[in-house]
């Protein structure tokens, strides 16, 4: 715990944390929303999260937020990384036709929430049921056990309206502001018996080690060693880098022991990041921390009891998720991609675009005839790169700092691998730059049209690992059939006929169009208050 104060105290200096036992001792809960706990495949599951503290107030500590799901032996189906806005965050996944029918699990936690003796995290029942592989008898039956059904039979249904009807629903309008997630679905008439659950989570580390909370962001982390016991392990530069974002670079310094963190405000753009030494020493080896996740004990054994006549029902579902499927790309949701991330400011790189200029056969040749800031010195077969700076009174006789396709060169001898027909783009600046606590002549950035190249040397400092890319925000397509004429003959087979999350008031009504769909909706309008009030709210409708 002791390596860790350090920064714990520049926690405390970011939060209204007046004392290091209040941080310590400060509770985040998640509340996870789901369109529905029993789906079919080929359907989507779509949820919200709320990450607040013991008042139901927005948590001021996580800025990340995790959410998994589990099958019935405790392996991950998927696991989503969120970075929250205001303490809030939604996503989604597609049921897909590989996932057995089965009980599954849907947890959500922050990584500030596995240090509690108990775990706090939020975790809900999911069944999925897919019709279309054969059921494991052991672990799923379909028989006539009578279930209670009254919460159907019992809805208090206020109106009707027609298919393809456009809504305009006021009921829930108030004054009332704060985080909220309005979902219009059709009943589930497919109930299950949930028995209770004999599992025992447990805390992901079992030692007195403090895992930090994501305070202002992402946390990696690591340690590095030393062959040579004489090597100093602290004060040591470590840069992360992103293949998919060349102008992406981040650096950090390692203490006494040898243990270094990236936090990272913002999410990086690719699966592919490098974390490497920042030194000519080959002697040095760098180890990640294993990412700390919640532990599951899980009870495989537990059945699913599904009435016979469930499998009409089953079967609608399923016929309307290929419709729907079917019209994928009329009806498909749109991603907003996420702005990278820059370290390096673009005003500051003079950049070549090698395709609206003369192409020359060798980077030799290009830096001879067109970059009047570089050149390069070859000394029995050892290649350098050279800047002449500008704005000092000297030449800075130390290498640039290299980057192509987001690795760091260490050896200006590996620019010469590269096939340069394939370079597209060569930005640099001719101004001392400093990486970690090394001094460099300037930027030399290489961008391969490929973005293929792979450093493979001095492979014991750097580690090439895949990085969980966060969820990426949806818009979710709705038909406006209002003003389109054009889905007049297109099937509207949807079951989810609304989803709206970050609503910030309830000033506004909820407007939606009905489909093609016979049967019992509901809207639901669930969050919280600016002042942490828990708001749940239903209502019913019929389309026939």
């Amino acid at each position: 715990m002791r390596k860790h104060i350090t920064i714990v105290l520049l926690i405390l200096q970011h939060f209204a944390f007046s004392q290091k036992s209040e941080l310590l001792n400060y509770t985040e809960t998640i509340t996870l929303i789901t369109n529905t706990k029993t789906i079919v495949t080929g359907e989507k599951l779509l949820y919200s999260l709320f990450c607040n503290d013991v008042n139901n107030k927005p948590s001021e500590l996580s800025k990340v937020a995790y959410v998994a799901c589990l099958n019935e032996f405790g392996k991950e189906v998927f696991s989503h990384k969120h970075y929250l806005n205001k303490s809030t965050e939604s996503g989604s996944f597609f049921i897909p036709s590989e996932l057995k029918t089965g009980n599954y699990k849907i947890i959500a936690y922050t990584k500030w929430m596995l240090n509690k003796s108990k775990s706090n995290y939020f975790e809900q029942d999911l069944l999925i049921i897919n019709p279309y592989l054969k059921t494991d008898v052991d672990h799923s039956v379909f028989n006539n056990q009578t279930i209670n059904d009254s919460i159907l039979n019992n809805l208090i249904v206020k109106k009707s309206y027609k298919k393809r009807k456009i809504i305009t629903f006021n009921e829930f309008k108030s004054k009332l502001e704060g985080q909220f997630t309005t979902s219009v679905r059709k009943t589930n008439e497919i109930n299950f018996e949930q028995k209770e659950n004999t599992k025992t989570p447990e805390k992901s580390e079992k030692n007195d080690k403090l895992i930090l909370p994501e305070t202002k962001g992402e946390i990696i982390s690591g340690k590095i060693s030393s062959s040579e016991n004489q090597l100093p392990l602290n004060k040591i530069g470590i840069a992360l880098t992103d293949k998919g974002n060349n102008k992406y670079l981040n650096t950090t310094i390692t203490n006494n022991n040898g243990e270094f963190y990236f936090i990272l405000p913002k999410p990086l753009q690719s699966e592919n990041i490098t974390i490497e030494v920042i030194t000519e020493n080959p002697n040095y080896s760098i180890v990640l921390d294993p990412e700390t996740k919640p532990i599951y004990t899980v009870n495989n054994n537990q059945k699913i009891q599904l009435k016979e006549n469930y499998t009409v029902e089953i079967k609608n579902r399923a016929i309307a998720a290929q419709i729907e499927n079917a019209y994928y790309e009329i009806k498909k949701d749109s991603i907003i991609l996420r702005q990278a991330e820059s370290s390096i400011n673009n005003s500051d790189l003079q950049v070549f675009d090698l395709d609206n200029i003369t192409r020359f056969s060798s980077l030799k040749e290009f830096i001879i005839e067109v970059i009047n800031q570089v050149y390069f010195t070859e000394k029995e077969g050892d290649f350098k790169l050279r800047f002449r700076n500008s704005d000092i009174n000297f030449e800075i006789n130390e290498d640039p700092l290299t980057i192509v396709d987001g690795n760091l060169i260490h050896d200006s001898n590996d620019l010469l691998k590269i096939e340069f027909s394939k370079v597209s783009k060569i930005s640099i600046n001719n101004k001392p730059h400093y990486l970690g606590n090394k001094l460099y002549s300037g930027l030399f950035i290489v961008n391969t049209a490929d973005n293929s190249f792979n450093d493979i040397s001095n492979l014991n400092k750097k580690i090439n690992l895949k990085y969980n890319i966060p969820f990426l925000k949806e818009i979710y397509y709705f038909p406006d059939y209002t003003n389109d004429t054009s889905l007049e003959k297109i099937p509207d087979y949807r079951v989810q006929l609304y989803w709206k999350t970050n609503i910030s008031s309830l000033q506004e009504p909820i407007e939606f169009s009905t489909s093609d769909i016979e049967g019992t909706y509901e809207i639901s309008t669930i969050g919280y208050t600016n002042d942490g009030q828990y708001i749940n709210k239903k209502s019913y409708f019929i389309v026939k």
